[in-house]
């Protein structure tokens, strides 16, 4: 049969704009843009719109609401000044957070010892994908690093002593019956850490973490202006003109937020250790590194504006580092202070040495050192 050339170019266009129209509902439903809220990066979905309101943003479309934290003591006044929630744990919940759920919303509260954000919508999958892609002001990102290397450094454990040591000496102020550290501990080491270190085992860590909602990429692979853009919310017009109608020192307190009144809850003592609770509280493992204190720790300022945040010690980084390389030897006077990070020699069982970088104010594994 001889197919007229004309009628042949009509099925090819149909096919290409077909094709165009499928792949843009597919990358419509999956991608996602990086935006700013209040110097804390987050991964949302590309076609959400946000708008400031009176407990920070929200997004009618895939019902979102961000709030963003300055200071430990603000996210301890948000959490004890909600109520009806269930601590739950997640597949994929990142270190540092605590994860609940309150009517039909699931939230994640995310710290880095001194900034926090909390996000919360009905899709679970999509509040877990957010949290994971968090970046706070001082570069610390909010996924837990899976750096592997075939024979040599196997894929990182996690441990609830130490990714997620800020989250618990904040429930031990929080201290109530539905925010407590007896049963986030319980619910974390079930769900995430056995899960995580489930897949780390097996070796399908990558699939076990994979996304369900992933940063557009272009056809040819390379990132997209959607992944490369940071957007500032004050960009969206519609939420200029509702931030300029509101006062955020109100709205704040208002919320329990960042401006923490002095009898508004327990303060958290300069040296980082949590006030004393009720004989009913739960009791601290006495592991984990004490949460970081809003004050200055004393420490030399950071050119890369870290110096808001407490410099970790050197036991708390030899707690890093022996979690990163289990099985081998990481002495206190192998560990050199280096300002912004820390020299950590590690050795193995035949005395071979290696050197590595680690952040002196988050306490991920930076580089190694090969010369």
């Amino acid at each position: 049969m001889k197919f007229n050339s004309h009628v042949i170019f009509l099925i090819a266009i149909v096919g290409i704009i077909t094709a165009g129209v499928v792949g843009a509902t597919i990358l419509n439903n999956g991608s996602m843009k990086q935006v700013d809220f209040d110097g804390i990066k987050v991964n949302v979905p590309a076609d959400a719109d946000f708008i400031k309101t009176q407990d920070g943003y929200a997004d009618a479309k895939y019902g979102i609401t961000i709030k963003t934290f300055q200071n430990n003591q603000s996210m301890v006044n948000y959490l004890k000044g909600i109520n009806g929630v269930t601590v739950v744990a997640l597949k994929n919940q990142p270190p540092q957070s605590l994860a609940y759920v309150q009517g039909d919303n699931t939230n994640i509260l995310v710290t880095n010892g001194g900034q926090g954000i909390s996000i919360g919508a009905k899709d679970q999958g999509l509040v877990t994908d957010m949290s994971n892609s968090v970046v706070f002001s001082n570069h610390q990102k909010s996924v837990k690093p899976k750096v592997a290397v075939p024979g040599i450094a196997p894929h990182p454990h996690m441990d609830v002593d130490v990714d997620f040591f800020f989250i618990k000496n904040m429930l031990l102020v929080v201290n109530n019956p539905e925010l407590n550290v007896a049963v986030f501990v319980d619910n974390v080491n079930n769900i995430t850490v056995n899960g995580f270190n489930n897949a780390a085992d097996n070796g399908d860590l990558d699939s076990y973490t994979a996304n369900e909602f992933m940063p557009a990429t272009s056809t040819d692979g390379a990132i997209s202006d959607n992944q490369q853009q940071n957007t500032s919310l004050l960009d969206n017009p519609q939420a200029s003109d509702v931030v300029s109608s509101l006062s955020s020192d109100s709205s704040n307190n208002a919320a329990g937020g960042d401006s923490a009144s002095s009898d508004s809850a327990p303060v958290i003592s300069s040296d980082g250790s949590a006030p004393a609770s009720s004989g009913s509280a739960p009791a601290s493992s006495g592991s984990a590194p004490s949460i970081s204190s809003d004050s200055s720790s004393g420490d030399s300022p950071s050119s890369d504006g870290n110096s808001q945040y407490q410099k970790l010690t050197k036991e708390e980084i030899q707690r890093f580092a022996m979690n990163d390389f289990p099985g081998k030897t990481i002495d206190l006077k192998d560990i050199t202070d280096k300002g912004d990070y820390f020299l950590v020699l590690i050795k193995d069982s035949h005395g071979k040495i290696e050197k590595y970088k680690y952040d002196a104010y988050d306490g991920q594994k930076i580089e190694k050192i090969t010369n």
